[in-house]
C-alpha cells in the first residue's frame, strides 16, 4: 500500500481532513498512532505501553519484538504490520493508501521519508490566532493562549523548512480554503494522491472510524459537515489587547502565510509578561518526551541542510 502522512499544528484541521479522506473508497486512516513521535526508538518499556494503546485504538493485535523497535528496518516492518492488520479488518476492498494523521509528526518528516521514501505528506496550516484560541480550550494543552500561539509558531517554522527544503511529494493545504470550497480543495488533494474525486469526501459527514471515543470531547466538530463557522473565531472571542499581543509575537509568520494583521503588530511586551510567558513555556516543554524532542532536532537539522 502507498503511505500518506497528514501533518500540521494541532487544531489546524488535521482531523477534519482525516475524516474526509476516510470517506474515500481507496483510503484508510486510523486514529493517531504517534508512531514516529512516541514509539520508534523509545525504550522497550514505553514501546510496550504504546503497543497496548495502538491495539486498543486500532482494534488490532500487534506484538512487540523481544528486542523492541529501534532501527529503521525494524520500524518499517512493524509499521507495515500495523497498517496491514488495520486494513485487513476493514470492509473496504480496494484500499490503495494507508494514511497516518499525527500532528506531532510535523517535526519528523525527514525520518518519515527515511523509512518510506515514496510516501506522500499532506501539510495543513491555519491562522495562528484561531489555532491558539482553539488549542487553549483543549484539556491536554496547558499554558493558555500565548503558549498555544508559541506552539503554532514552532509548527509553522517546521512547515517553512519542509517547503523550502524542496522535499518531493509534499502538498500544502490551507484550512480556510478547504472549509470555503471543500470540493475544489479535496479534488486537488486527491489529484496529489492520483485518486479520482468522490463527492462523499467533501460533502459527507458523521463517520468516526479515525477518532477514539475518549477524544470526542475536542474532536466532535470533525464529525460534522465541513463548514467555515470557525474561520476568524479569534476576532469575535478575543479582545483587542489579546490580538495585539499575538500579532506582536508572530507578525512576520502570520503575514508570510497570508494572514493580514488587525493591529500594527508593534504592541510593546513588558519584561514581566515575557518572563511569565517563558516560565509557562518551560513548564510545557518539561512535560514533553525528551527523546522525541531530540529526534525532532535532528530531523530539522536535516531539513535545513537540504534547503
Amino acid at each position: 500500500m502507498n503511505k500518506l502522512f497528514i501533518v500540521g499544528c494541532p487544531r489546524s484541521g488535521t482531523t477534519m481532513v482525516q475524516q474526509a479522506l476516510n470517506r474515500h473508497s481507496s483510503i484508510a486512516i486510523p486514529p493517531e498512532t504517534k508512531f514516529f513521535f512516541s514509539f520508534l526508538g523509545h525504550s522497550k518499556h514505553n514501546q510496550l505501553k504504546h503497543v497496548g494503546r495502538l491495539n486498543n485504538d486500532l482494534n488490532i493485535q500487534l506484538k512487540l519484538p523481544d528486542s523492541g523497535v529501534r532501527s529503521d528496518e525494524a520500524g518499517r516492518v512493524f509499521y507495515e504490520e500495523m497498517a496491514n492488520q488495520y486494513v485487513d479488518k476493514l470492509k473496504k476492498k480496494d484500499i490503495r493508501w494507508f494514511g497516518e494523521k499525527t500532528p506531532e509528526h510535523t517535526g519528523h518528516m525527514a525520518r518519515i521519508r527515511q523509512l518510506f521514501p515514496d510516501s506522500k505528506i499532506l501539510i495543513l496550516y491555519r491562522d495562528g490566532r484561531d489555532v491558539a484560541l482553539s488549542l487553549s480550550k483543549t484539556p491536554w494543552m496547558p499554558g493558555g493562549l500565548y503558549v498555544s500561539f508559541l506552539v503554532w509558531l514552532y509548527y509553522q517554522r517546521l512547515v517553512n523548512q519542509a517547503r523550502d527544503s524542496g522535499m518531493p511529494n509534499i502538498h500544502l493545504a490551507r484550512y480556510e480554503d478547504i472549509v470555503a470550497n471543500p470540493e475544489k480543495e479535496f479534488t486537488s488533494i486527491l489529484n496529489f494522491l492520483d485518486l479520482p474525486y468522490e463527492p462523499s469526501v467533501a460533502h459527507g459527514y458523521g463517520n468516526s472510524e479515525g477518532i477514539p471515543q475518549r477524544e470526542y470531547l475536542w474532536k466532535a466538530p470533525a464529525l460534522q459537515k465541513i463548514n467555515s463557522s470557525r474561520v476568524g473565531s479569534s476576532q469575535s472571542e478575543l479582545n483587542r489587547t489579546q490580538i495585539a499581543i499575538l500579532e506582536r509575537l508572530g507578525q512576520h509568520t502570520l503575514t508570510s502565510f497570508g494572514y493580514p494583521l488587525l493591529t500594527d503588530g508593534k504592541n510593546p511586551l513588558s519584561f514581566r509578561f515575557l518572563l511569565s510567558l517563558s516560565c509557562r513555556m518551560a513548564m510545557f516543554l518539561a512535560q514533553m518526551p525528551w527523546y522525541s524532542l531530540m529526534q525532532e532536532a535532528g530531523d530539522q537539522m536535516f531539513l535545513r541542510l537540504a534547503a
